[in-house]
């Protein structure tokens, strides 16, 4: 069993004072959660202040839903329950993440961390698929900041030997504050690409923050990162330290990789064929992308003690989340590839190469595209724009809507790439043309990628209603 964390000991690491009742040596802790909406018995209800909420108005509602004590900032009268006072909730809710890690790894529990531009969460969720089912534990949804991280931690339950954790940052020093909670048996970057360079500015400012995951594994651990990036950043004293296990990972048979693999069809279906360890995976739908994760999950899990043959087996099963990579059949039997959760230049162009596999598989099939803006690229954006028209023009797309600000610079690569002006649409008239009959047939395939903040879903509504 986990060893608990005593309310003594609570107190003592946060530097924090009861206020009445004292709680005394219990109870103890291995479960913490800061929506009082979501409280459940057995847990500490952590008070944090946002910009429009204030958590210590909500500490009687999390008492009644089974909060066992309260961290606080100031007490909360009439609340029946044990509040330890600490000078800033946010901090004291990271040094309690750094506590249940602590008290996990006392228990023999392994890390999993992962970080990167592209392919965290569906790393993440492959790479826990291949572990034993009911054995692992990991963060939920989008959960990967300041926040999150120490949730993922402080939610860990006793019985799960793996926690995968997923770790996202946005502007320089993200890393450092989440520094503590980061000390993994191993640790992943599974890409560097041109994300969020309005904060970090170029590649190498995305490298340099990234990378101090990897910097956290603690001595005998793993690293695992791309071939490429060793070879862009081959001076990095990471890549000469012993003390840890590295693991690069490339695809197309790259014989200077620790893990490789190439991609087959066979009877329609396409195949990851992986190289040291030679094992075979069956892939859900015929993405690259998909399948660079896929091999970065099984090169994760070689030090676990699994069966990768049969890692491989339930990695083949995974079916992605709503809005990530996701495949789904309309009623009429329109392909759709919903991908719409985030995107940048690496993503939007791993979007497109699944579209054009899709194509392959399903003779005489068009292909569309709703596309919107990749935001956060800095004064760079209008290039990555118009590359990505250059690319879509390659991919003999019948028609695009077009969401964003940057919809100029995409029709600009476009007709460079010898499409022509008329394909590209207004976003706003794609019901209207499906009506009238100027898009998808059943038989087609319909991509939509886009940022977040483009709201792509809300285009293709209809559609989805359907499938």
């Amino acid at each position: 069993m986990t060893p608990g964390v005593s309310a003594r000991t609570l107190c003592e690491s946060l530097e924090g004072r009861w206020h009445a009742p004292l709680p005394g040596e219990g109870p103890s802790w291995i479960n913490a959660g800061t929506d009082s909406r979501k409280i459940t018995p057995g847990q500490v209800f952590v008070a944090l202040k946002g910009a429009r909420s204030d958590g210590h108005d909500h500490l009687p509602e999390a008492v009644r839903r089974g909060a066992i004590l309260a961290v606080v900032e100031r007490a909360v009268e009439g609340a029946a329950c044990p509040q330890l006072i600490v000078e800033d909730t946010l901090v004291a809710l990271r040094q309690m993440g750094r506590l249940a890690l602590e008290a996990h790894r006392k228990a023999g529990h392994r890390l999993i961390a992962l970080t990167g531009s592209v392919g965290k969460t569906t790393t993440r969720e492959l790479i826990r698929a291949g572990l034993p089912p009911g054995e692992s534990h990991g963060s939920a949804g989008n959960e990967n900041n300041e926040i999150g991280v120490p949730l993922t931690l402080l939610s860990w339950p006793e019985a799960a030997r793996w926690c995968v954790l997923e770790v996202g940052i946005r502007n320089f020093g993200d890393m450092d504050i989440l520094a503590p909670l980061l000390e993994s048996e191993t640790g992943i970057v599974t890409a560097i690409a041109p994300v969020h360079l309005e904060t970090l500015g170029t590649l190498k400012g995305v490298w340099k923050e990234k990378s101090k995951l990897l910097r956290a594994v603690v001595a005998g651990g793993c690293r695992i990162f791309p071939e490429e990036v060793r070879r862009n950043e081959s001076k990095d004293p990471l890549f000469a330290d012993g003390s840890r296990r590295l693991r690069s990972v490339a695809l197309d048979d790259d014989l200077n990789a620790s893990v490789s693999g190439r991609f087959l069809i066979e009877e329609g279906q396409m195949v990851l064929a992986v190289r040291n360890p030679p094992v075979r995976l069956p892939l859900p739908w015929p993405s690259r992308a998909l399948g660079w994760c896929s091999l970065m999950a099984l090169a994760a899990l070689i030090d676990e003690e699994v069966n990768l043959e049969e890692a491989a087996a339930r990695i083949s099963n995974y079916r992605g989340f709503s809005g990530r990579m996701e495949r789904r059949h309309h009623s009429s039997g329109l392909l759709l590839l919903l991908d719409h959760y985030n995107a940048n230049p690496a993503s939007m162009g791993g979007a497109l190469e699944w579209l054009e596999r899709e194509k392959l598989l399903r003779p005489g099939a068009r292909g569309y595209a709703v596309l919107g803006d990749m935001l956060e690229l800095g004064e760079d954006s209008a290039a990555f724009h118009r590359e990505i028209g250059e690319r879509a023009a390659a991919t003999g797309l019948e028609a695009i809507w077009y969401r964003g600000e940057q919809k100029a610079s995409f029709t600009a690569g476009f007709l460079k790439g010898g499409g022509r002006e008329s394909q590209i649409h207004e976003a706003g008239s794609f019901e209207r043309d499906l009506k009238e009959g100027r898009g998808p047939r059943p038989e087609d395939v319909l991509l939509v990628k886009g940022s977040r903040g483009m709201k792509l879903e809300d285009v293709v509504a209809t559609l989805l209603e359907g499938a």
